[in-house]
This record gives C-alpha cells, sequence and structure tokens, in this order.
C-alpha cells in the first residue's frame, strides 16, 4: 500500500494563516493615513485690514492685534488706533475704538466699547462724534451709532439718542435730543 502525504493538513493551516493576515490588514487599513491638517484662528500684531468695494477701498482699520476666523472671512479687532472710512470725492472719516469684528466677505464691521469719530466738513469746520457702540454697512455706506451719541458741530455740542450717516449721499439722521452741553450755542 502506498503512503499518502498529509496535503491537507498544510493546505488548511496555510488558508487560515492566508484569511488571518487578510483579515489583519482589513483591520488596520486606514490606519496610516495621516488627518488634514484642521485651519485654525491666525493672530496679527500691528498691522491694517481693509475693506474693498468695486470702485474702491471702503475702509481701513490701523490695529494693534486681530484675530483671523480659519476661513479669513471674519477679523476680531482690538484697539483700532486709526480708522478710516472713505467716501468718494470727500475727506475720508476718523474714528479709533477698542473693540471691532470686521466681516471682509460683506465689507461690514460691528464696534463694541468706546469710538471716537472725526469727521472734516471743510476748511475749519470738524464734527466729532463719541459712542459706545456702531455697525457699518459697506453696501449702503451707512455707519449706524446705535447707543447715546455725543455730536460737537463746530462749537455746538449735544447728546441724541442715536445717529445714523450716510457716507455716499452725506445725509446725517439724528434721533432725540437728549440734551444739550453747557456752553454750546444753542
Amino acid at each position: 500500500m502506498k503512503r499518502q502525504l498529509p496535503w491537507r493538513l498544510p493546505a488548511t493551516l496555510a488558508a487560515l494563516a492566508l484569511l488571518g493576515w487578510v483579515g489583519f490588514e482589513i483591520g488596520r487599513a486606514g490606519t496610516d493615513v495621516v488627518p488634514p491638517r484642521m485651519a485654525t484662528e491666525s493672530t496679527l500684531n500691528r498691522g491694517v485690514a481693509t475693506g474693498k468695494r468695486v470702485d474702491g477701498r471702503s475702509w481701513s482699520l490701523d490695529y494693534d492685534s486681530a484675530v483671523l476666523s480659519p476661513d479669513g472671512s471674519q477679523t476680531t479687532i482690538a484697539h483700532v488706533r486709526s480708522g478710516r472710512l472713505r467716501a468718494k470725492g470727500k475727506p475720508d472719516v476718523l474714528f479709533s475704538a477698542d473693540d471691532v469684528t470686521a466681516n471682509t466677505a460683506t465689507n461690514d464691521f460691528t464696534v463694541r466699547g468706546p469710538i471716537h469719530v472725526k469727521e472734516n466738513m471743510g476748511p475749519g469746520h470738524l464734527r466729532t462724534l463719541k459712542t459706545t457702540g456702531a455697525q457699518y454697512a459697506g453696501a449702503t455706506h451707512t455707519l449706524t451709532l446705535t447707543n447715546e451719541v455725543t455730536l460737537t458741530d463746530g462749537p455746538t455740542t449735544i447728546v441724541v439718542s442715536n445717529a445714523t450717516l450716510n457716507f455716499q449721499s452725506g445725509a446725517v439722521t439724528l434721533g432725540r435730543i437728549v440734551a444739550v452741553k453747557p456752553g454750546s450755542n444753542h
């Protein structure tokens, strides 16, 4: 009688080893891929942020520090030393503020905290506004001062409940008069 080689046992062991190896590789699949880096906020120190319209620059903010959102569309700016609102054919409106959030996609910004606005109305004629909050809409070139505003125009100082300035048309809308400062010409 011929002796048969036991081929079934080695074949079974080889098949089990192959299945084990395939199972191990399937379980390990994807672990060697490095996940993409997530975008984070960027912090900038001492610079200028600008908003632009089709016809030119709309505003600029000279700041101490700014934090940009990961996609770059939102900027939170601390301590604006010199801000400028531009109106075509007119002098820039200057302002300073403590905390500004600008949307570079829509050209809008919001100011929280004290804001000081200076508008040159012509030779020797300066208008100043002081308040604690404002919103600028880049599409309409409108600055809305939502809180009580101290308005000084030449020798006259009044306090109004709110104010809206349209830099395109030059229109100024004042809210209810709250007070007239002593020493002002009425």
